[in-house]
């Protein structure tokens, strides 16, 4: 018997966004996903997207083991169903005409579908899902990518993120290459909802998919981290102005495990497949994953004494302060 992961306690991310599932996969049936720990049920009605927790009140079933029914779900053990708000609305077995008892509800969560995405918020939403421009329109051709599975904390995960000297041995001879590893002094900004870094070159011998540099290129990134676990980038040929957009976005399962969703947008190569795109990214990931699953230790340290930092970590260094004064504690020490 397989023991359900234990419901975390966070503060922060409690009450952000997640993306659990693509919203393409929840169609007439629904699906069970885990959040911080806590098991939820998603479904689709006429009237949207909906977030229950994976559990009948009655007799403990999963509801997500059930099916929909209208606007409810049903619960497959004993047929009670309820609505998106959580209310159970129907006990088959109960005389017609008696009043359901109020505690017979399921907890709701907040839930929505954006990106191509369908997002949870297990507490109260600190604020709308933000729009970003590069990933919104579908001129750019957004291809969803993921979800990937890491045996990782998701803070472990979107610390690579922040970081460009793994670039050069991790993707060596695709994003980068040892012979060009050195990297500029840069600044951090710091606003109230964010932290980025911007202009900084790249070299890359293969920079992304379509690209048509047999000799490589040197990229100008641009990298935002704007909640603990999410964050985008952009890379731009200076020559040309052909640029790539990536978004990150990381739903932490528990607090050593994690799914990895992306979005990658482009301006250019209309005319390739996006398989080609998505294939790439696949591997890219696939190398980041092979060495986060390996850190030691699992948890991200916020003490910058714990770990060695130098000057080419600062935005690395950033981040984990980023997190220590918003009181981030899943994934973290």
């Amino acid at each position: 018997m397989t023991m359900s992961p234990e419901r975390l306690s966070d503060p922060v991310l409690e009450n952000d966004w997640h993306a659990v599932c693509l919203a393409s996969e929840l169609k007439e049936k629904p699906i069970g996903a885990t959040l911080l720990g806590e098991r939820i049920v998603l479904f689709r009605t006429g009237k949207g997207v909906h977030a229950l927790k994976d559990l009948c009140i009655h007799r403990g079933a999963m509801l997500s083991k059930g099916w929909v029914d209208g606007d409810a779900i049903t619960c497959p053990y004993h047929g009670w169903q309820y609505d998106a708000e959580g209310a159970c609305v129907c006990i088959p077995a109960q005389p017609k005409g008696e009043k359901i008892p109020p505690r017979a509800a399921a907890q709701p969560y907040a839930c929505t579908e954006k990106y191509g995405f369908i997002w949870v918020c297990l507490g109260e939403p600190a604020g709308e899902l933000r729009h970003i421009e590069p990933f919104a329109n579908p001129a750019n051709r957004p291809i969803l990518c993921g979800p990937y599975k890491v045996n990782a904390a998701g803070t472990r995960v979107m610390e690579n993120f922040t970081d460009f000297a793994h670039l050069m041995f991790v993707h060596r001879h695709l994003l980068g290459h040892p012979e060009h590893a050195e990297l500029p002094d840069v600044q951090i900004v710091k606003e109230p909802d964010r932290i980025y870094i911007e202009n900084v070159p790249i070299f890359q011998p293969v920079a992304h998919a379509g690209s048509d540099k047999k000799d490589g290129t040197t990229y100008i990134y641009r990298k935002e981290v704007y909640r603990p676990l999410s964050g985008w980038l952009s890379k731009t040929d200076p020559e040309s102005g052909q640029t790539l957009w990536i978004l990150q976005t990381i739903s932490p399962v528990s607090a050593s495990e994690c799914l990895v969703f992306m979005i990658v947008s482009r301006n250019y190569g209309f005319e390739l497949d996006d398989m080609e795109f998505m294939r790439f990214q696949d591997i890219v990931f696939d190398q980041d994953a092979q060495v986060i699953e390996t850190q030691k230790p699992e948890l991200l340290p916020l003490d910058l004494q714990a770990e060695l930092n130098h000057r080419v970590d600062r935005f690395s260094v950033a981040y984990r302060r980023y997190l220590r004064e918003l009181g981030v504690v899943v994934g973290t020490t």
